[in-house]
């Protein structure tokens, strides 16, 4: 199965990138979907809190503040990279290609890397980048850990959705 692994800044264009890749890869007949590993996160804020998924109403700093917490005081780094690789096992059933549309950690894309899965890394960038996070948010460790992965297979400047576009289709062409 193929793990294509999308990381990227708050608002980059990672879940755009993504769908696009999911749409353009069921064209060509193969079995794609699109998940997140903060899937985990964002049932805890819906139960703990009552968030319902808008996007415009994401506690960012309760998901923030709960992952810190897993790692540091619960000591679990791979708390949600283990989840995702049980789900894997699953989607191999069913899927030819699974993409994580929101990497932030290093250990995020070094464990998946370590895996049988074939593995594609993609940074987005955007340099006109308009997020609304505070300026504790933007300092938080998701927000600026995966700028240190310095392999990644596509590094793609997000200037406008067309361009997405175009590097999602090249991707799937090279799948």
């Amino acid at each position: 199965m193929k793990a294509i692994l999308i990381a990227g800044r708050a608002g980059s264009g990672k879940t755009y990138l993504g769908e696009k890749i999911v749409s353009f890869a069921k064209e060509k007949n193969l079995r794609a979907l699109q998940t997140e590993y903060s899937k985990y996160i964002k049932m805890y804020a819906s139960e703990i809190l009552g968030y319902d998924g808008n996007r415009d109403t994401k506690p960012r700093k309760f998901l923030q503040d709960t992952g810190s917490f897993i790692r540091e005081e619960i000591k679990d780094f791979n708390f949600f990279i283990r989840r995702m690789l049980e789900d894997f096992r699953v989607y191999e059933k069913f899927y030819d290609i699974v993409v994580l549309s929101d990497v932030r950690l290093l250990k995020e894309i070094e464990e998946m890397k370590k895996t049988e899965y074939d593995v594609t890394t993609i940074l987005v960038e955007n340099e006109n980048l308009q997020n609304n996070l505070t300026e504790e948010e933007k300092a938080h460790i998701t927000e600026n850990e995966f700028r240190s992965y310095l392999h990644y297979d596509y590094v793609v400047q997000n200037k406008e959705k067309n361009e997405l576009e175009i590097i999602a289709q090249t991707i799937v062409k090279k799948l």
